[in-house]
């Protein structure tokens, strides 16, 4: 499966309808307030919140994976929407370290479609199945967009604490490989990412008022972003730092402390040293 991103203008027609609209109207506020993140994909939009998809708009309608609804019952004084947004909550905030890893990542959404926007990186893209060759069906966290330099970057988000980032001395952490594929399916494709992504943009642009220029770079290598890394590192703590950098490179990490909140500027600066 080829990696495309478009909405034609039937769907983008639809989401106005008698229908739709109402709802749509509900998830664009919460769009431009910096809680919902909207995300295209092949003729689709998804629509995410505190780390798992909110909404599906797909062939003229919307609709809600049922199987959230096990995370919180009808309750009285909610409309249907404030119980969706409460069932995604109760999801990830129920998973412990992958719902904490969540709702870090859900924190740089607010800078690519809150009306009071300053940052010059956004973040451009979320739950990313690249759909190559290499590496079929894993998905990268972020796609970082540097609207300055018109550069797109991809990047994987990890707490310090996930066994895939810290390992006991002698092991190598699952983490590089995971990155390093990243890696060889964006240089498989990027000429292809920068076509889709143009389309993708200009989708944006049309729904939800931004004026992104078209990108014209894809940054390789994938980068990594560590949340969490601890201020007193162990003997640990220390391997695994030194054995990520010297497969990844030093400048293709960003160690995160403990209380740190990097904006999507200071992230980019520190993995595009």
């Amino acid at each position: 499966m080829e990696f495309v991103r478009c909405l034609d203008e039937k769907q983008r027609a639809a989401l106005h309808n008698a229908q739709n609209g109402p709802l749509y109207a509900r998830l664009k506020a919460d769009v431009f307030a910096g809680l919902v993140y909207p995300a295209v994909r092949k003729n689709q939009l998804h629509f995410y919140y505190k780390g798992g998809c909110l909404y599906k708009f797909a062939n003229g309608t919307f609709t809600r994976d049922p199987a959230y609804c096990k995370y919180g019952n009808p309750t009285p004084g909610l409309t249907d929407y404030q119980l969706a947004k409460r069932q995604n909550e109760n999801k990830f905030t129920a998973a412990i370290g992958r719902g904490t890893e969540r709702q870090l990542l859900d924190e740089l959404y607010c800078y690519t479609f809150g009306r009071a926007r300053t940052s010059r990186t956004v973040v451009l893209d979320i739950e990313v199945n690249l759909n190559s060759g290499v590496g079929r069906g894993k998905k990268c966290d972020l796609v970082l967009y540097d609207t300055a330099t018109r550069a797109l970057l991809f990047v994987e988000g990890k707490l310090f604490s996930d066994s895939r980032v810290n390992v006991r001395r002698g092991r190598s952490p699952a983490v590089i490989e995971q990155v390093e594929t990243y890696t060889a399916a964006v240089a498989e494709q990027a000429q292809t990412i920068l076509r889709q992504y143009k389309n993708h943009i200009a989708v944006c642009n049309d729904l939800f008022g931004t004026d992104y220029p078209d990108p014209v770079r894809v940054c390789l290598p994938a980068k990594l972003l560590v949340y969490q890394t601890p201020a007193t590192p162990t003997e640990n703590h220390t391997y695994s730092i030194a054995a990520v950098e010297a497969a990844l490179g030093y400048n293709n990490v960003a160690w995160v402390k403990q209380n740190e909140r990097p904006t999507p500027d200071e992230i980019w600066e520190r993995l595009c040293k």
